[in-house]
């Protein structure tokens, strides 16, 4: 499936978001989409396999149960990512003055309307 228009409307309904990707947990790119490139997605990919089990690791010691979310923020922009299964996740890459509270109210919406594609 073509995820390109889900990207597109994640970035335009967030204040300062400029790049979505979906990608696997192994950190493998599915699709992405940039309006203005931060960082290189390339990157990310490769970093967030190691997020992924990090923070998957620490919350299973704090017995938090299954971490759906987490979120970097940084002094360049801030990277929201949210579990989309067990193998997928959807990441949002904002401008450091962005919106965030509606970036991670436009995943938890969207994630609904492509899970059942994976």
């Amino acid at each position: 499936m073509d995820f390109s228009d889900i990207l597109k409307e994640a970035v335009e309904k967030v204040d300062g978001a400029v790049a979505a990707m979906i990608l696997a947990s192994d950190g493998i790119p599915v699709q992405e989409f940039v309006s203005e490139k931060l960082i290189d997605l390339t990157g990310l990919g490769a970093e967030a396999s190691a997020m992924i089990r990090d923070v998957g690791y620490a919350a299973e010691n704090l017995g938090l149960g299954q971490a759906r979310e987490f979120s970097i923020v940084s002094d360049t922009c801030g990277i929201i990512m949210r579990k989309i299964n067990d193998d997928y996740y959807f990441s949002l890459v904002i401008k450091p003055e962005g919106n965030y509270g509606k970036g991670r109210y436009v995943l938890k919406t969207m994630i609904p309307r492509i899970e059942h594609e994976f």
